[in-house]
């Protein structure tokens, strides 16, 4: 179907007047063609036992009498209609022909799953499709749903073409029916999407089929997490595919100059006793990742080995004391759990999308001046992302940032994954009260710009 775009405000409350005409004129077909919808949805349980507040019902609401409008049917005048063709011919509603584009689109224009990566609030947002790496970057314009996005939020949406006139350029909006999902339900929705993708490839089903399996996906994960219970998160390395734990062995430095001497003949560390060395080793995709490192401690006489996993700490520590001997004893073992730290914090921001966690203040920091705490934070961080821009990471569809920075549907889905650590970091550093550290050095690693 050849889909015009719309032009300037014509097409304001094209639903509404669709939804209201079909009430109206066949209460009971709309009535049955919603409850079958949410049926189809959430198949499981009665309605009425559905756990959702005032705003939850509103958001399925929308969202229903969106989707009826696009791909529904209602029976009316003794036969199944399919709502969209019968909202558009001879015996439709009265409708201006913006919101007879409107309604025509809403069939031709598929509901897709993309990923925030800027957002101007209260104007828009730009959006790069979570399944298609080479869709360039999308800027939609969005008032209402803008003031809410988060940076690396996946929502799943209709974009809408909205043509030039009446002193205004032509330009994107959002259909008005958004499924946004929550980090922890993000492995959930694009698990069952790549189910459905590689289903319709191995049965071969027609494009239209294609299309609504996958967009039943997206509406049944969306509304699978209000419904459900919200599962604690499973973070794994990126590396090594184990469950991430981060483990930090604190040491008592015996002998300095011993360690920094062991440290130094060992052909696969790299770094200095003010920065730290880093135990590198090559992986089978030719990425450089590290296996332990070791942090300078809280006093001159003291150093910290982190292993981001239960297996790298074992073997490394193994490593670490074989190598340092006597220049060493070993103090005491902090383990930090991500996956119960995000539970108890409600989904809070515990790891970033590479899969590590840097070391950040906490609730327990010392009392000091909050310029020293940020200054502490600096110097983890460029530690912590000395190697990122080649790094492979997983948001990037397994490819290093260096990589996906030359199409642009890559250097955006990076800038996004930049915009997020930097709103993270603006985030982290008010609840601290300490000035917020710069991610800079990432941009500039690049060569990119703002």
């Amino acid at each position: 179907m050849n889909v015009h775009p719309l032009r300037p405000r014509d097409h304001e409350d094209a639903a509404r007047v669709a939804i209201s005409w079909l009430t109206e004129r066949h209460r009971k077909g709309w009535r049955n063609a919603f409850e079958a919808l949410l049926d189809l949805w959430r198949p499981e349980g009665p309605r009425d036992g559905w756990q959702l507040d005032e705003d939850g019902m509103t958001m399925v609401s929308i969202n229903a009498g969106e989707w009826l409008i696009s791909r529904g049917e209602i029976h009316a005048r003794g036969g199944p209609r399919e709502i969209n063709a019968y909202l558009l011919g001879q015996e439709g509603p009265f409708l201006t022909p913006g919101q007879r584009d409107w309604i025509a689109q809403l069939r031709a224009r598929p509901l897709r799953l993309y990923r925030v990566t800027d957002v101007q609030p209260g104007a828009g947002m730009t959006l790069i499709d979570e399944f298609d790496p080479q869709a360039p970057p999308q800027s939609v314009r969005e008032i209402s749903g803008s003031r809410t996005a988060k940076l690396g939020m996946l929502m799943g949406a209709r974009i809408m073409e909205v043509a030039a006139g009446a002193g205004m350029a032509g330009h994107l909006e959002l259909s008005g029916a958004i499924y946004p999902f929550s980090k922890l339900a993000e492995s959930a929705v694009l698990a069952q999407a790549r189910q459905a993708l590689a289903g319709s490839a191995e049965l071969k089903l027609h494009v239209d089929n294609q299309r609504d399996l996958f967009e039943l996906k997206i509406a049944r994960a969306w509304l699978d997490q209000w419904l459900a219970p919200a599962p604690l998160p499973q973070i794994q390395d990126a590396s090594t595919g184990d469950l991430l734990l981060l483990v930090t062995d604190h040491y008592r430095v015996v002998d300095a100059a011993a360690l920094a001497a062991s440290l130094a003949s060992q052909p696969d560390v790299h770094g200095d006793v003010r920065q730290g060395w880093n135990r590198m080793i090559e992986s089978a995709d030719g990425a450089q990742r590290s296996l332990s490192t070791v942090n300078p401690g809280r006093s001159t006489d003291r150093v910290e080995l982190f292993h981001r996993t239960q297996r790298l700490a074992e073997d490394g520590r193994a490593w670490f004391e074989g190598m340092a001997g006597a220049a060493v004893q070993h103090l005491t073992r902090e383990i930090t759990d991500p996956a119960g730290h995000l539970s108890r914090a409600g989904g809070g921001k515990g790891a970033n999308s590479t899969g590590r966690t840097p070391r950040s203040a906490s609730a327990g920091t010392p009392d000091l001046p909050p310029e020293v705490i940020a200054q502490a934070i600096e110097h983890a961080l460029h530690r912590h992302y000395a190697n990122w821009a080649d790094e492979t990471i997983p948001a990037l569809g397994g490819r290093t940032p260096r990589q996906a920075i030359t199409a642009p549907a890559g250097l955006e889905r990076v800038k996004g994954l930049l915009r997020e650590y930097e709103e993270g970091e603006r985030q982290q550093s008010a609840a601290q009260g300490r000035p917020a550290v710069s991610y800079q050095f990432l941009w500039d690693a690049l060569g990119i710009s703002r």
